[in-house]
């Protein structure tokens, strides 16, 4: 996640699950530096999606990870 040195902000995460209900919750960004980064796994085997949202002038990178060691391989996400 690229954004403004010092720049602080919340963004969303939303968990789908099978029954069709949503868990909702905040994840903050510091303002050091000016990239975060942060891993995202599921919570519970019923798990189905997440939606992540973010102010528009922060650009934000997902990669896949290799499981083994949590790194990331290759980026499915720009924007």
């Amino acid at each position: 996640m690229k954004k403004r040195e010092e720049q602080e902000f919340r963004t969303e995460l939303t968990r789908c699950f099978r029954d069709g209900t949503r868990q909702g919750e905040t994840v903050p960004v510091k303002p050091e530096g000016i990239s975060h980064r942060f891993l995202v796994t599921r919570t519970h085997p019923r798990e189905l999606s997440f939606t992540y949202e973010y102010p528009d002038d922060v650009v934000l990178e997902a990669f896949k990870l290799d499981d083994r060691a949590y790194y990331p391989t290759e980026s499915f996400f720009k924007g």
